[in-house]
């Protein structure tokens, strides 16, 4: 018998938040809210900052993405290392506290269901686009469309 709580999955909402910069690496920010949970402007400059004060530095690009779950709002990092090797930091901020920082989350996390949807865009243009001969601002240039997943 499992020890883990089964839940029905219910669809959230997946958009773009734009590119951003951070330590001189370029990175697409992709939020990720509950039903009837957006999330708020400064979560989303909080995380700026966060990812500003992490990211790898030059020479790499990847994605975040900025999540409002039922529990937390995740922030998760991602970047690109030769080999098409994915990193990752990821930290939780409590909902509801404007104030509180996001911490970092000690491992063996890594994502969750809706966060492994944009995941996988990723490296679908990562793979047909810089491991295909194409270039950085190629890959840069695709985004998973907004939706519901």
């Amino acid at each position: 018998m499992s020890a883990v709580t089964q839940e029905r999955y219910r669809p959230r909402r997946i958009r773009s938040l734009g590119r951003t910069i951070a330590n001189e690496t370029a990175l697409k920010l992709y939020g990720i809210e509950v039903e009837g949970a957006a999330l708020d402007p400064v979560s989303i400059e909080r995380a700026k900052d966060v990812l500003a004060a992490h990211a790898p530095g030059p020479g790499h690009a990847g994605f975040a993405i900025l999540h409002r779950g039922e529990e937390a709002v995740w922030l998760l990092l991602h970047w690109w290392m030769a080999g098409g090797i994915l990193a990752e930091r990821l930290w939780r901020a409590p909902l509801g506290s404007a104030k509180a920082g996001f911490e970092p989350v000690d491992r063996p996390l890594m994502a969750c269901v809706w966060e492994l949807v944009p995941i996988a865009f990723e490296r679908d243009a990562y793979v047909a686009t810089v491991m295909n001969g194409g270039t950085e601002v190629d890959y840069l240039s695709r985004d998973l469309a907004e939706g519901w997943y």
